[in-house]
């Protein structure tokens, strides 16, 4: 291989990452957003796309953290835009993290809720006690709630 051919490598090896992070901060922004707006059947949109990107990026930068060479001599404009684009996708990728937690955190308060109101409303009788009399004031235990965990 002469020089040039590694160069050009170089930069084309360089510019498919750069599109790689860039394409994967417009596809997790998007999913944010629609998580963010409770829409969460649009957040699964372009999952595949998102999956074989999310691999082929992470493969790509372990090949360039072992060998370093890899991308050695791109232009300094080459290597600012792919500092700016993992800087993004960094933020992009905390903020999704502080959208889903949000969202996690209100779906278990409202279960939390929901059982709590079942358990009131569901107490079990009252029995007797251990003298043998009606025992009315003793504290009833609800039956269990049983919830589907994919809802």
């Amino acid at each position: 291989m002469t020089m040039n051919q590694q160069s050009g490598d170089i930069d084309e090896r360089a510019e498919q990452l750069d599109a790689m992070t860039r394409r994967l901060v417009r596809l997790i922004g998007a999913e944010a957003e629609a998580v963010q707006a409770h829409r969460l059947s649009a957040a699964n949109a372009d999952w595949d796309e998102k999956e074989r990107l999310v691999h082929a990026w992470r493969l790509e930068v372990a090949r360039i953290k072992a060998n370093p060479a890899l991308l050695a001599g791109i232009s300094a404009a080459r290597k600012a835009s792919l500092k700016d684009a993992s800087r993004e996708l960094e933020a992009m990728l905390e903020a999704h993290a502080v959208a889903l937690s949000a969202s996690k955190a209100v779906t278990e308060g409202l279960v939390r809720s929901i059982a709590a109101e079942v358990a009131a409303v569901r107490s079990a009788p009252a029995g007797y006690g251990r003298t043998g009399s009606f025992n009315s004031n003793a504290p009833r235990q609800a039956s269990g709630v049983a919830l589907n965990a994919k809802a």
